[in-house]
């Protein structure tokens, strides 16, 4: 690559076809968003990460019905083919792509079936993820917690978009979406390691959204809130905490979907990202008395930082004076 600079003229013109489309494309999603989902996705090929169950399940079956061709990717064969059958019962279309995504490989396989089984996709949608609760000072000695967070989360999204991209380059037609969350605004404790490489996740789609602006390629990021979802079910306190529903998801990502807006972001979202931005210190307070407040079970092997500083205290020097 050479280093010397050079320039060249922008294309400018695809900047006011898509302004044009995006009013057209929110404005039907809001008086008739069975008919715009139609209109986007019937003919297409959606590829849909995580579609074993919860929003997954419920997206895919909307997507069939809305005439979309339904490429379903999970680990597990067996739900897959029971959610398959079932929407070919209903007459629409699904195809099952069985694999694990933290394997970067599987990741390049089902890329390259798929596209050697329908000619191409034009909808990816990450919807997979891993979750995890822990405090950074319960996570000293569990540096793998980051690594697995940010395989699915992170690398296997990448890997996938990396994969169809040529593809929908080539076409200049396309869109993929990335699953977030709100906690990537709110930053609550005790989810470094998730939020972590849901961070990554929306800098990179954000950094691609820049970069195709110009093409027929679009990305979004969809930031949910907690979702009533198995995700979440080993986490007790949620079931105290209001959460949205499944059915709620799965018109977020629909409308999504037809909008093909760069970000999906609800009432929260907006509060807490203003209060980090305008309050940074006010916001960071109201999150540190929320992770005081709830007590966490340390592990059976934590050492406390009191009784860390106390061994440090009497260290080597500390035992000879003892002594002396």
């Amino acid at each position: 690559m050479s280093s010397e600079l050079k320039f060249r003229l922008p294309t400018i013109r695809p900047y006011f076809s898509r302004l044009r489309d995006h009013w057209s494309w929110n404005t039907r999603s809001v008086i008739q968003p069975g008919t715009a989902l139609r209109r986007r996705v019937s003919g297409k090929v959606v590829m849909l990460t995580g579609a074993s169950s919860g929003i997954g399940e419920g997206v895919a079956e909307k997507l069939a019905e809305a005439g979309a061709t339904v490429l379903l990717v999970a680990r597990n064969r067996d739900k897959l083919n029971v959610i398959a059958e079932r929407i070919q019962a209903s007459g629409g279309k699904a195809g099952v792509y069985p694999a694990d995504l933290t394997n970067l490989e599987e990741c390049d396989r089902i890329c390259e079936q798929a596209q050697q089984d329908h000619g191409r996709v034009d909808i990816l949608i990450n919807n997979a993820g891993r979750s995890i609760r822990r405090s950074i000072k319960f996570t000293y000695d569990r540096f793998h917690d980051y690594e697995r967070t940010l395989q699915l989360n992170y690398l296997a999204s990448i890997r996938m978009a990396m994969n169809l991209l040529p593809g929908m380059e080539a076409r200049n037609e396309g869109h993929i979406i990335n699953v977030s969350t709100v906690g990537v605004q709110a930053n609550p404790a005790r989810f470094s390691a998730y939020l972590g490489s849901k961070w990554a996740l929306e800098g990179w789609t954000w950094v691609a959204a820049n970069e195709f602006a110009h093409t027929g390629v679009r990305f979004s990021s969809l930031n949910y809130p907690l979702v009533r979802t198995p995700m979440i079910a080993p986490t007790k306190i949620y079931q105290y905490m209001p959460v949205m529903s499944p059915e709620t998801a799965v018109k977020w990502m629909l409308d999504v979907i037809v909008t093909q807006n760069k970000r999906k972001l609800g009432v929260f979202g907006k509060g807490a990202l203003a209060m980090y931005y305008l309050l940074p210190k006010t916001s960071e307070s109201i999150v540190n008395v929320s992770y005081q407040s709830i007590y966490e079970e340390p592990p059976e092997n934590y050492v406390s930082s009191k009784a860390r500083a106390g061994k440090a205290a009497n260290g080597p020097e500390g035992k000879n004076q003892e002594r002396a």
